[in-house]
């Protein structure tokens, strides 16, 4: 006879840090595991997943819809990141509240999740605005507190080249906009980032 595994429904929303400051072996690693995230769901049929890079172009916040399993084959994950490099500075929750509209929040029928891998606070400034510190600390808490409320888990990880200090600025301010449940991630250890990930979403 065939067996046949079924899952329930579930969407991911990947959301990337793509500053400058996450260059090297932290976007190295940071790719990698969202790659493997990227084709594990393309092999489960009730699972989809959508990747999001956000960053600073021409001094204007920028977030780009790199892939989406909906639409999209697996091999444009394949041919487009290797060529993916960051840049930039980090408007964390102006990029949020620009795609705020097209997260796909979760219900009874379906789990929703919103994964952020970044590597530090917001920041973000013209002629108009400062997006730092505090304030824009507080923005992107409201951002995420908003996409809660529709249903969708939020889940965080600080990807950073060493271990981090708990009572340091970072963590503090990091929890702060994430949640208690934000994960500070060595990039040693990454891939268990992604082993940790596919036993949750792949759980019957």
């Amino acid at each position: 006879y065939i067996e046949t595994d079924s899952y329930k429904k579930a969407n991911l929303h990947v959301s990337i840090d793509a500053s400058g400051s996450m260059g090297g072996e932290k976007w190295d690693s940071t790719l990698t595991n969202v790659v493997a995230l990227c084709k594990a769901v393309d092999m489960i049929q009730n699972l989809s997943i959508q990747v999001t890079f956000r960053t600073t172009t021409n001094n204007n916040p920028y977030i780009v819809m790199a892939y989406d399993s909906k639409v999209d084959k697996l091999s444009k994950v394949k041919q487009m990141f290797p060529t993916l490099h960051p840049g930039g500075t980090t408007p964390e929750g102006l990029c949020f509240e620009a795609i705020e509209k097209d997260l796909i929040p979760g219900n009874s029928n379906q789990d929703s999740y919103f994964i952020n891998f970044s590597d530090g606070q917001p920041y973000y400034s013209n002629d108009e605005i400062s997006y730092s510190g505090d304030k824009a600390e507080a923005h992107t808490k409201k951002m995420c507190d908003g996409m809660r409320a529709k249903g969708i888990s939020v889940l965080s990880y600080f990807i950073s080249n060493y271990d981090l200090d708990d009572d340091s600025y970072d963590v503090k301010a990091f929890k702060k906009m994430y949640g208690k449940d934000a994960e500070f991630v060595n990039t040693v250890n990454m891939m268990a980032v992604a082993k940790t990930m596919n036993k949750k979403f792949l759980s019957k």
